[in-house]
């Protein structure tokens, strides 16, 4: 059988994402992760858009497909929270307060429901100058979930929300202490969520079955950065969405840990200890995303070719 062109394309796409020159790595490691990343999804046949944003100056680090819209699912959640604070002028009432934390800790959509209106998403997107961020077509005054979001606009969404002081105390709390499973029982523990260290995070996914497009979503930040990591399939399965954007959000804090500035010298000179421990986290964050890159290229390749005699 004689493979097509776009076949071919996809196959050297995919040797082509493991080929990154040593020297580009150590120039750009966050770029390199955010690359490798993208590549492994794709083998899982997973649409995976990726931006780092720097926490301190809000300069994109790292991305790919930033700008590409996907369906919000429980990301929009975020934006429900920030309306509803810029609108108490950053002091709602108690009962709101604990409210709205609740519906990002469990990502509780009967709260999202009750506090809706299809004013919330074009309303913060022109507070933070969020331009590829829209309602979508199928929004409604009783449809949330549907909204337009990009990852280059989220990554800027949460530098902009974070020094926004009617805003970020009581979101970034609240994202800091995501629960391990959301309020309708599905697992939240993957994406910036399975992270260690210094991180908040709100992931987003769409029901189970509901639909023949899946998207897994996972938003949030490290000790320098924040990360953005949206997904979206008809072929893959929820289980390998989340352990592709785990992958990636590993991936992007190793990066971080691999270059983060040292002063010989110094009380704060690394122990060798500590860079064993920052190379090895490196190491396993690239060897899960080149395994499941070698993965899925055999799986590909086995589909392509087909038993003997075909």
């Amino acid at each position: 059988m004689r493979p097509s062109g776009a076949l071919v394309a996809l196959i050297l796409g995919v040797f082509a994402a493991l080929i990154v020159p040593a020297t580009a790595t150590a120039a750009d490691p966050e770029q390199a992760a955010v690359d490798g990343a993208v590549a492994a999804a794709a083998a899982d046949g997973v649409q995976q858009s990726v931006a780092v944003v720097d926490r301190s100056t809000g300069e994109l680090v790292a991305e790919s497909g930033g700008d590409q819209q996907y369906i919000s699912e429980s990301i929009v959640k975020l934006f429900t929270v920030a309306y509803y604070l810029a609108q108490a002028g950053g002091r709602p009432d108690e009962s709101m307060a604990q409210t709205l934390r609740t519906m990002i800790i469990n990502s509780d959509d009967a709260i999202e429901s009750t506090l809706w209106n299809t004013d919330i998403v074009p309303t913060v997107a022109a507070r933070y100058g969020l331009e590829n961020t829209s309602n979508g077509p199928k929004t409604g005054p009783h449809d949330w979930g549907w909204e337009l979001i990009t990852a280059d606009d989220e990554a800027k969404f949460l530098y902009e929300m974070s020094n926004d002081p009617l805003v970020a105390p009581l979101l970034m709390d609240a994202m800091a202490k995501v629960a391990p499973t959301g309020s309708d029982g599905f697992d939240q523990q993957f994406g910036m969520n399975a992270l260690t260290g210094d991180h908040g995070s709100k992931q987003g996914w769409t029901d189970i079955g509901s639909s023949g497009r899946v998207q897994i979503h996972s938003v949030g930040w490290t000790d320098e950065y924040f990360v953005a990591i949206l997904q979206t399939s008809t072929s893959s399965d929820d289980v390998t969405m989340r352990a592709d954007a785990t992958a990636t959000a590993r991936a992007v804090l190793a990066a971080e840990n691999a270059d983060a500035p040292t002063s010989p010298g110094t009380a704060d000179e690394p122990t060798p200890d500590a860079t064993a421990d920052a190379s090895v986290d490196a190491q396993e964050a690239y060897t899960e995303i080149f395994g499941q890159l070698r993965d899925g290229i055999a799986s590909f390749l086995a589909n392509l070719i087909g038993p003997p005699g075909n």
